[in-house]
């Protein structure tokens, strides 16, 4: 028999803080990509969950296609809602928040009464049993209507909100939208701006975004948020498409030249940004998934965001990313079937 020593588990946490005590020990975790990219936020934030311990994934976050959200590269088609309340009682088990992201910023009065973005809250709001789910928007006027109806949801800002907000961004203006909702997300570049987030009453309701691939001096952002909410409206429009593919071509934000690389030209934090933000007090960050095509770009981020290699760390965040990945091979006690959606009935 072995004699090697047990030990708790709120010992082998203790033995693996050093991970994480120098870059955001007590920050509130939140990964994007929910309805989308399901099965593997469920097994990463499990396996983070089982065998570390240092980092937790309190919630996720997506949005579902619909009049009220926006799609970054090409129109995802609407999911049926069978499927939507199956990942919310997924997640619900989990005992895990789902925030249904709204961040389509230009939302018209005649937009409120779409029928399925309303049956998508309602849903949101009858399935969550453990109270942690919430909306986040990017629309006042969606906000209030949101209110009216389901008056107990909390509400969230998203930081398209920020985007199209017009003249000069201030501390001024995100202390008066923490009156209004639950949480503010910040726009990613002021998060970088001590000048901005030094004035904040209460940073500690406010988001970050980690990753944010936008360009931190972008000047056609809100142009083209409004782009993709016309796409939204008319997704066959072929002139959308190319003005948008205009619009990005002339900003030269997806270009990469690796000659050219400029510390600090996009909105993703460096690690001392990262830190300075979290010493003034923020404690909520966002991994975020909509800016990505696949998924294995989007999880390659999550554990570069969540465990940043430094060289004398850099060989355990390998074998960390790497476990994690073994976790979709492993062998499970069903055979696959292309019919593992379809339910069979004898009644007429």
């Amino acid at each position: 028999m072995s004699n090697a020593p047990t030990i708790s588990n709120e010992e082998a946490i203790r033995n693996l803080r050093y991970l994480v005590d120098d870059f955001l020990p007590e920050a509130r975790w939140t990964l994007g990509g929910a309805f989308r990219f399901d099965t593997s936020l469920q097994t990463v934030a499990r396996f983070l969950e089982d065998y570390l311990g240092v980092r937790r994934v309190a919630e996720v976050a997506g949005s579902v296609p619909c009049l009220w959200s926006l799609d970054w590269f090409v129109q995802r088609r609407p999911l049926p809602l069978q499927r939507y309340a199956e990942l919310l009682e997924a997640y619900t088990k989990q005992n895990r928040g789902v925030i249904l992201v709204f961040d389509n910023p230009f939302i018209t009065p005649e937009m409120l009464e779409d029928a399925y973005a309303n049956r998508l809250v309602q849903e949101l709001y009858d399935r969550d049993r453990v109270r942690l789910n919430a909306v986040c928007v990017a629309s006042d006027c969606l906000a209030e209507h949101i209110r009216s109806r389901w008056p107990k949801l909390p509400l969230r800002c998203h930081h398209n909100r920020a985007v199209t907000t017009q003249g000069r961004r201030s501390a001024a203006m995100y202390n008066k939208w923490l009156e209004q909702y639950a949480h503010v997300d910040l726009h990613p570049a002021d998060a970088a701006r001590p000048s901005v987030y030094g004035g904040i009453t209460e940073l500690g309701k406010c988001t970050a975004v980690l990753n944010d691939a936008c360009l931190r001096t972008c000047p056609v952002r809100r142009e083209h948020l409004q782009l993709l909410a016309a796409m939204r409206q008319h997704p066959y429009d072929a002139v959308l498409m190319q003005r948008r593919a205009d619009l990005l071509a002339r900003t030269g934000c997806e270009k990469v030249h690796p000659d050219e690389l400029k510390q600090k030209a996009v909105c993703a934090l460096t690690r001392n940004e990262a830190k300075a933000l979290y010493a003034a007090g923020c404690r909520r960050f966002i991994i975020q998934a909509h800016q990505f095509r696949n998924e294995m770009t989007f999880l390659w981020d999550i554990f570069t965001c969540l465990f940043p290699p430094t060289p004398e760390l850099s060989n355990r965040c390998a074998l960390i990313a790497s476990s994690a990945m073994a976790e979709f091979g492993k062998a499970q006690y069903r055979l696959s079937s292309g019919l593992g959606k379809f339910s069979f009935s004898n009644a007429e």
